[in-house]
């Protein structure tokens, strides 16, 4: 069976406003395997559409109605997700929300479609390779954050093993 795919927000505008990336973005969604987004997914697309396009909200509605019909998954970011996501935010150099989304494709063993430059490097061999992925016009991205030094996660074993025997309940 072939490896799931996580598309993220920049993929998806792309497709949605028929950027030149579309239709490789499209042939890079493989429709025959699961493809998920993480929960943030949906309002990063709303943001971006309203703030940064003008799009009005009848418009808005409708690009969720187009991408409904790829049967997206959505996906909780749950703790042990959001602890993956911090770690890599942290040690390369990712937001939170584009952390995400690499957290979810490794935690599902995943391809990870982007236009992001910085999430593809990351990404590395789980980055499906899109035209236009260094194109700086195709991309959402927010300015470089640092969170800091990289976790001691030895220290944070009391709270690690509380959220294994919560998801084991």
């Amino acid at each position: 069976m072939a490896e799931p795919i996580v598309v993220d927000a920049s993929a998806a505008i792309a497709l949605l406003r028929r950027e030149r990336a579309a239709d490789a973005v499209r042939s890079a969604l493989d429709t025959s395997v699961e493809i998920l987004v993480p929960e943030h997914f949906w309002l990063e697309i709303v943001n971006v559409l309203v703030r940064r396009h003008r799009w009005t909200t009848e418009a808005v509605v409708e690009a969720l109605r187009e991408l409904d019909e790829l049967d997206l998954t959505t996906a909780p970011v749950e703790r042990p997700t959001l602890l993956l996501a911090l770690d890599r935010a942290v040690r390369m150099g990712l937001t939170a929300y584009d952390a995400a989304y690499l957290a979810l494709a490794e935690a599902g063993d995943a391809r990870l479609v982007t236009l992001d430059a910085d999430l593809a490097t990351a990404a590395q061999q789980r980055a499906v390779p899109v035209p236009g992925v260094n194109d700086e016009s195709n991309r959402i991205a927010e300015g470089r954050a640092s969170y800091g030094e990289p976790l001691d996660w030895s220290r944070l074993g009391r709270y690690l093993a509380d959220l294994r025997a919560a998801a084991e309940a």
